[in-house]
């Protein structure tokens, strides 16, 4: 029997992976100005691109933090600026086209950041928060001790910081601390670095461990941190809407032994006391290679949501129903041959049409066309660092230092920048500028058009 128990974790509408892919990215209520990358993933492998070479626009030396013995930085580009950690853990802004330097703020922070209407709100080394406006002025700093904080996630009126087990609340416009609360019971093992803030509810998953292991669902008073409700066995929120959290049901080993006949359940749990309310199955059949052999998890039984449209991965298969129009033992709207799930792991996100995937072998991403079924492989043959989607540029960092920018509707190579290290960090972009970190270095590069429209 085949356990992919980690891919089926979390459901993901705009996905960040890394080369591990976890289907892990919990969308959060965060709202946020910066622009997202589809995919962000390390080491995938592609070819060596013939395109004109380009010269940065301008560099900047950043600071440099070791976690877990890789060495990062800490960078933002938000609204035509650029934000990051530089020598000493100084806060600095930057004109994100010429380079020239706004403002200075601060010393000794770490390397979390976060950006949300106009503040930015950082982490100093002894776990208090700070808050600065755009123009670099101080707001607010609050101690809480939170010196192994992993996110700050700004919801509405307050601030969440996530400490693995721990979660703060708060007030975004004082940085008074609202709430505080940690699961403390020895079967839980990692906190979801993401949240759902819904019509006062706070969910948070987590793994817990036990006779099963599973994920689980908690559910706390966004006003006092009152926990409201738990429920195990439960991966994160596909939705919530309505007073209804939808949420795709962990079934291994739960009485799912058919290695034929397959089927994806989504409970409907009232979002201010989890009863349930309901329950959605969606069924298709499968030949298992091996009689009896029943795989879960990834490409052979989960789900993710964009807008109505619900994408379940059914092994040889991929099937998009009408989430808004359910009906019991109801057909899939649209179905198409999917990539071998031996070679290939859903990325739970679909762009431009192309639903992604990567490749289990050398992690080159494949791209299949929803128009026609088509699957477009892009270029593989050695191995780089990183790879960035934006728009339609997709940008591909190689081990030897160079990073290479694709058009991602024709795969085709566009330029690329020689940095001179072989260490990156996820790309950034805001307008018509990305910004490649390499070897603690940070590189502003103008955009061609063709790359700056989706």
């Amino acid at each position: 029997m085949l356990i992919n128990l980690s891919q089926q974790m979390k459901r993901i509408i705009a996905v960040s992976v890394t080369s591990s892919i976890l289907a892990c990215g919990l969308q959060g209520g965060t709202v946020v100005f910066a622009e997202k990358p589809v995919i962000s993933s390390t080491t995938p492998m592609y070819g060596v691109a013939s395109a004109p070479a380009v010269k940065p626009v301008w560099s900047l030396p950043l600071a440099k933090f070791d976690q877990d013995g890789r060495a990062i930085t800490a960078a933002l580009a938000e609204e035509g600026r650029l934000f990051a950690l530089v020598d000493g853990g100084q806060l600095a802004a930057y004109d994100g086209t010429s380079g020239r330097k706004l403002w200075k703020y601060g010393s000794g922070l770490r390397p979390v950041l976060a950006y949300n209407q106009g503040s930015l709100y950082g982490l100093t080394t002894d776990g208090a928060v700070i808050a600065v406006a755009k123009n670099g002025s101080k707001q607010w700093t609050t101690a809480i001790r939170a010196d192994k904080a992993d996110q700050i996630i700004p919801v509405g009126d307050t601030i969440y910081v996530t400490q693995n087990l721990t979660l703060f609340a708060l007030e975004r416009a004082t940085g008074k601390l609202k709430w505080k609360i940690t699961e403390k019971e020895n079967q839980y093992s990692s906190g979801s670095n993401d949240i759902i803030v819904s019509k006062g509810v706070v969910l948070r998953s987590y793994l817990v461990q036990g006779a099963l292991t599973s994920n689980q669902i908690n559910a706390y008073d966004q006003a006092t941190g009152k926990k409201l409700w738990t429920s195990f066995a439960q991966f994160s929120p596909l939705l919530v809407k309505d007073g209804l959290v939808y949420s795709v049901m962990d079934t291994f080993m739960r009485g799912d032994d058919d290695s034929i006949n397959r089927s994806l359940h989504i409970a409907v749990l009232d979002l201010l006391t989890g009863k349930k309310k309901g329950e959605r199955v969606y069924n298709w059949m499968v030949e298992p290679e091996v009689p009896g052999q029943i795989e879960f998890g990834g490409a052979n039984g989960s789900a993710f949501l964009n807008g109505n449209d619900l994408y379940i991965y059914q092994g040889k298969a991929v099937a998009k129903y009408n989430f808004a129009s359910y009906t019991p033992n109801g057909k899939a709207v649209q179905k198409w041959n999917a990539p071998n799930p031996k070679e290939y792991q859903p990325l739970y996100s679909i762009y431009g049409g192309k639903l992604l995937y990567q490749s289990f072998r050398d992690n080159s991403i494949l791209a299949l066309k929803t128009t026609s079924g088509q699957e477009i492989h892009f270029p593989s043959g050695i191995s780089p660092v990183q790879t960035d989607l934006f728009a339609n540029g997709l940008f591909v960092a190689r081990a030897d230092g160079t990073l290479d920018a694709y058009n991602f509707a024709t795969t085709k190579p566009v330029f690329s920048v020689k940095t001179g290290s072989g260490e990156f960090d996820p790309t950034l972009k805001s307008g018509d500028m990305i910004y490649v970190r390499s070897g603690g270095t940070l590189h502003a590069v103008k955009l061609p058009a063709t790359l700056t429209k989706s």
